[in-house]
């Protein structure tokens, strides 16, 4: 099947089961490969088209599944052993995004206690840690964190967000900032690990997601290329769906607004000819060439950041 819109069949029962986020009989989607995964396909600059499993739609709320990943501590061994040379390569346009992330939550929370779950490399909490917040991170990819302790010198948790340990540790714990950035769509178990992001904040605090977009022009669009339909990603949840579940947890959306990307020229380059398999060969040659101080920036609006807080706050919201 070319994409999510189009005509749908049903799953073979062996395979069929309920929705990850409501609990709706789900179909099957877009077909995929039978992949067999490993650490090197789970890194964030890993780009190449068809190399999921089966996708599956919820009938009833839009998210996208794919049922073949491992689960568990089988899920989690695979990001502990992430290697991605090209990820710390990106560094300062990585950091450009992450100081627009911060001047969005700086409107709503200029200081305070900020907890980054999935923090990488821990860029985004440098940053913020600049700023004058008190920062910590979570993170299961050994080779981040230690870039994370050891380089910046930042207090980061070597774990899963969903360890048992973990909630025990943070049981006393509150926040005025959570963060979650390109995170929701890897957990097992996307609204576990939304209430806990909501149970960790103080009272006034701010929920800060960024995520794909099933439902967006751009993924309707592109169908079965679309970049996010790749082997680490559990849930894709779409965007009315999600403020749906942020709000039933008492937090009202105070902004909705693109995504927006910052890497070399280079990189976007070699994004693009790694998406376009075989025909992808004279782009990656041009990509190899063009100078590291060519930067771009571009929202291609298939990525959304979402801000909730505990109190009433008008949204707004921007197409």
């Amino acid at each position: 099947m070319s994409d999510l819109t189009s005509r749908r069949e049903t799953a073979p029962c062996k395979t069929l089961t309920v929705c990850r986020v409501c609990k709706g009989q789900l179909e099957l989607a877009l077909r995929g490969s039978d992949p067999e995964y490993e650490p090197s396909a789970f890194s964030p600059s890993y780009h190449h088209v068809g190399t999921h499993g089966d996708l599956y739609r919820c009938g009833d709320c839009g998210t996208v599944h794919q049922l073949s990943l491992p689960r568990g501590r089988e899920l989690h061994d695979l990001y502990r052993e992430i290697s991605d040379e090209r990820y710390i390569r990106e560094e300062e346009g990585r950091r450009r995004e992450a100081r627009r992330l911060l001047d969005l939550l700086g409107a709503h929370v200029p200081r305070g206690r900020l907890l980054d779950v999935g923090c990488g490399y821990g860029l985004l909490l440098d940053e913020a840690r600049r700023r004058g917040y008190d920062v910590e991170g979570v993170e299961l990819w050994v080779d981040a964190v230690q870039y994370a302790r050891k380089r910046l010198s930042l207090p980061v948790r070597e774990m899963a967000f969903e360890d048992a340990a973990l909630g025990s540790a943070l049981d006393s714990e509150r926040y005025d900032a959570v963060l979650a950035v390109d995170v929701l769509e890897h957990f097992d178990d996307p609204v576990v690990a939304l209430d806990r992001m909501c149970a960790l904040l103080a009272p006034g605090g701010a929920l800060l997601i960024v995520t794909a977009d099933p439902s967006s022009l751009v993924a309707r669009v592109t169908g079965s290329h679309w970049w996010c339909y790749e082997p680490a990603h559990v849930c894709l949840i779409p965007r009315k769906t999600l403020h749906g579940l942020i709000r039933a947890r008492g937090l009202a959306i105070a902004e909705d607004v693109p995504f927006v990307h910052t890497f070399t020229l280079g990189y976007w380059l070699m994004g693009l000819s790694e998406r376009l398999g075989w025909a992808g060969g004279a782009i990656a040659y041009a990509a190899a060439r063009v100078p590291r101080t060519m930067m771009l920036t571009a929202s291609l609006r298939d990525d959304r950041v979402l801000l909730a807080r505990h109190i009433g706050t008008r949204a707004r919201t921007r197409s």
